[in-house]
């Protein structure tokens, strides 16, 4: 094998062979750190910017970055910057590193402080003049009064719903699975969800919606919980349904009846239709008969019949 190299002049970088030829690092690997570490000092450029314009797709660039992060020459943290918003911080190196060196290699040097004399500045005469006997007695500072209001605690039992919310979205939706500790921290904001009156499915539904296209589903959750907060659902109050003015006319019938029935009276009639007309009938059926004309007529024939006959005169 005969091999041709010329020393470039310009525009080149030095690369460990232990990164070009390392058996653990695919070549989209090597090829993404290598980019990275080839950019211009002050250059802040992210990972996936520099994939996409290398031309490494989603499913391969996040295979790179777990060989890198387990290789440990990737490191990444969650930050919050002085606006209060979160922010992921990256380092690449050329060597592996230990997590404190690369902590170390991150955090901003300390400025060098004007040197102060051990024994101090001089200091003006004090105002008030010592004592010159030593006072008697207990003349410590009183411990300051404990504050009479105790600071609000949060609501356990709301939070622990919010954070089991939380992990249970990874049952519809494998790519927002997270550790429970990201989910107790999340939970505050969860809760606030819960707050607004939606159900639990609602809020499942509304948080999970399009992230499995996203390039990081756990970092537009976390926006989404903490920007897309809904409008409270307005629960409507039930007012008491007025009275028919037809019912309000209406009585309870007095008479005998399996269940109770309304009917609307005539006057001060307590009874129903049906149960004045069935006493009606009773009292007709009641009432004794008295005999016609044609009855004593008939009467009067059988006792002429029965009575004897006198005997005919001679």
């Amino acid at each position: 094998m005969h091999r041709h190299v010329s020393a470039p002049t310009r525009f080149f970088s030095q690369l460990p062979n232990d990164i070009i030829r390392h058996p653990r690092l695919s070549a989209n690997a090597v090829r993404l750190l290598a980019w990275q570490l080839s950019l211009p000092e002050g250059a802040d450029e992210p990972l996936w910017k520099t994939a996409e314009r290398a031309g490494i797709g989603k499913v391969a660039f996040q295979h790179a970055k777990r060989q890198l992060r387990a290789e440990r020459y990737l490191f990444e943290w969650r930050r919050q910057n002085e606006h209060g918003r979160w922010q992921t911080v990256q380092l690449v190196a050329n060597i592996p590193l230990s997590p404190d060196e690369a902590r170390s290699a991150v955090q901003p040097a300390a400025q060098p402080t004007a040197a102060v004399p051990a024994t101090g500045a001089p200091t003006p005469r004090p105002a008030t003049p010592q004592p010159r006997k030593t006072p008697v007695g207990n003349t410590s500072h009183p411990p300051a009064k404990a504050s009479s209001q105790a600071p609000p605690r949060p609501d356990t039992k709301a939070h622990a719903h919010a954070e089991a919310l939380l992990l249970s979205l990874s049952h519809s939706a494998p790519y927002l699975a997270m550790p429970a500790r990201k989910a107790r921290r999340w939970a505050p904001l969860a809760a606030h969800w819960l707050e607004r009156g939606m159900g639990t499915d609602d809020i499942r539904t509304a948080l999970t919606a399009g992230l499995e296209q996203a390039r990081s589903p756990l970092g537009a959750l976390r926006w989404r919980l903490e920007h897309a907060l809904p409008e409270p659902v307005d629960t409507p109050t039930t007012k008491p349904t007025p009275s028919s003015p037809r019912l309000s006319r209406m009585r309870e019938c007095a008479g005998p009846h399996t269940q109770p029935l309304l009917f609307t009276p005539v006057g001060e009639e307590e009874r129903c239709p049906a149960c004045r007309t069935a006493s009606a009938a009773a009292q007709a059926a009641a009432a004794p008969t008295t005999p016609g004309s044609g009855l004593h007529a008939f009467r009067a024939a059988r006792r002429a019949l029965a009575a004897p006959t006198p005997p005919a005169a001679t």
